[in-house]
């Protein structure tokens, strides 16, 4: 009796973790300013290169901090999505240089992740985060954008 409840209570638990391997937003307006100039990759549509120079304006700022400074620094609001988003746009750049990818296919799937990656740039995202920092290579990095419903 206690194997079979051990076992029940198993299933249960594994149920309830499968549950949580969604993470479901509410999808909300993100206004731009106007991208004059951007950084155009030959690899890349000239719309997803777009799309990537917004993506930076969103997860990063600018900040002068002291009028003797020449340079002013940067800040990433939110550095494992951010430097996941480089990672693979990368890495899609390389296979689509060495011909390993389809453009269509790389680029629906960059483009889905950074459609995904913009819209939750002002929610919570810990536990997002959490599994991108334990990401090894760029199919995890996917798989957890999978995960990743906008409603």
């Amino acid at each position: 009796m206690k194997l079979l409840s051990g076992f029940i209570f198993f299933i249960l638990i594994s149920l309830v973790a499968k549950a949580q391997d969604q993470y479901v937003f509410e999808s909300s307006i993100v206004e731009f300013p106007e991208i004059n100039q951007f950084r155009q990759d030959v690899h890349l549509s000239k719309d997803l290169c777009l799309k990537l120079a917004q993506f930076d304006m969103v997860y990063t700022k600018r900040i002068d901090r002291y009028a003797s400074q020449v340079m002013p620094s940067t800040e990433i609001i939110k550095p494992d999505l951010y430097y996941s988003i480089r990672k693979l746009a990368d890495y899609y750049c390389k296979c689509l240089k060495k011909g390993i990818m389809t453009k269509e296919k790389a680029e629906d799937i960059l483009e889905s992740v950074l459609d995904k990656c913009i819209q939750i740039a002002s929610k919570e995202t810990g536990p997002i985060e959490n599994e991108l920092r334990a990401a090894n290579n760029p199919q995890e990095i996917v798989s957890v954008f999978d995960k990743i419903i906008i409603k």
